[in-house]
């Protein structure tokens, strides 16, 4: 059975690409935004098309077009934006409304420029004032390498993020960490030196080798990906609109919503029929059935994989044979956890810890009965939610 290589270090060898904006972006939404734009609205690039309802400071960003557009279709999941009509003879071109820049972002502070970043199109959730503070420099996942080409081409706006980041949360230590042997740092930040051998790289474990500790409560992490996002916006004055992404061995400034199809046509990215692909990493991406899905803000990877070079997970019975709790970074045991979801035993995965579960797809990647190991513990921790959800908006009638 062949396998992923899991060492996440790579040389970098070009540089930080641009792609053009395409004439029609399909910006993914979610169950939290709420539409503020109606069909055949005419749009300017930056403007808001869907907001976050919360009053408060922090949460998921509102979102915005990427492009100057129409509004074609309002989707649960998505807004699709298409090129505005050509004039009828005799009349003017409608003149898509851009937002100005927010001149505010440079008097703003606590949560008050939390609150704007939010606005701007920054996910401001993981936010907390005063706690120290770790960027996680390390690749994410096997051929994604984003972290490191951002750190090699973007200083500056990393810089800016990281600046904006003092005068809204005021972190106490800030902490840079990146894969042992490289050569990089970020003004402002102490360097600490960990593996990059996949699971290494995830967030929890990357807290872990900067302090010693195991879910410290005075410690938050954000991916380098996620400051440049908020570098951007501190350096242009603008709403977000565009994501870093890497396809194949570059990586991409994509405009917001851009579809997987026009970004490997543009790219020029080989792909056939019999690939799979899908957006994030190999580990813990999410499958596309569909060309036509546009690239979210978050999203840091599209990743192809030919079809046939790896054995496909199926529903397969579990042989007991304990590589994925060997395997498991969290020490959970997650082949019986996933036999309890399996037939629908959703409280036992919750007693068992399946809360603990850092996803990071070790389990599925080593089970030699390619079960969907890791699907199964999702689905789990899914329904778990979505119960504590019922029971917190459920009330006593009168």
């Amino acid at each position: 059975m062949m396998k992923l290589r899991l060492n996440t270090s790579v040389e970098i060898k070009d540089t930080l690409q641009e792609v053009p904006a395409p004439l029609r972006v399909r910006i993914p939404i979610e169950s939290k935004h709420k539409p503020v734009v109606k069909k055949k609205q005419i749009l300017g690039r930056g403007q808001v098309i869907a907001e976050n309802p919360t009053k408060g400071a922090y949460g998921i960003g509102f979102v915005h077009s990427s492009i100057d557009g129409i509004v074609e279709d309002i989707q649960p999941d998505a807004i699709i934006i298409g090129p505005i009509p050509a004039p009828k003879e005799g009349e003017e071109a409608v003149a898509a409304p851009r937002p100005e820049p927010c001149s505010e972002l440079d008097s703003l502070g606590n949560e008050e420029l939390c609150r704007k970043l939010l606005e701007m199109g920054v996910d401001t959730s993981r936010f907390h004032a005063t706690r120290n503070l770790i960027i996680n420099g390390l690749n994410p996942e096997p051929g994604v390498l984003v972290s490191e080409q951002l750190m090699k081409d973007a200083q500056e706006v990393l810089k800016a993020g990281l600046q904006i980041l003092e005068r809204a949360i005021k972190p106490g230590v800030v902490k840079l960490v990146v894969a042992n042997g490289k050569q990089l740092s970020l003004h402002g930040c102490t360097t600490v030196y960990a593996s990059d051998v996949y699971p290494a790289t995830i967030d929890p474990l990357v807290v872990y080798a900067a302090t010693g500790a195991e879910r410290p409560d005075n410690v938050d992490v954000i991916s380098v990906s996620a400051l440049y996002r908020i570098g951007l916006v501190a350096m242009t004055k603008l709403p977000l609109m565009e994501a870093a992404v890497s396809v194949g061995e570059k990586v991409y400034r994509v405009p917001t919503g851009m579809t997987v199809q026009d970004l490997l046509d543009t790219t020029g990215t080989a792909y056939g029929t019999e690939w799979k692909l899908a957006l994030n990493g190999p580990m813990r991406g999410v499958a596309v059935s569909d060309l036509g899905v546009g690239i979210a803000p978050t999203c840091t990877a599209v990743t192809l994989v030919q079809e046939g070079l790896y054995p496909p997970v199926q529903p397969n019975p579990c042989i007991n044979c304990g590589e994925c709790v060997l395997a498991c970074p969290a020490r959970i045991h997650p082949g019986m956890l996933s036999r309890y979801a399996e037939f629908n035993m959703f409280e036992s995965t919750q007693s068992q810890h399946v809360g603990a579960c850092f996803e990071c797809g070790m389990c599925t990647f080593v089970c030699p009965a390619n079960r969907p190991v890791m699907q199964y513990l999702l689905l789990a921790k899914k329904q778990l939610a979505a119960q504590d959800e019922a029971v917190s908006t459920c009330r006593l009638q009168d």
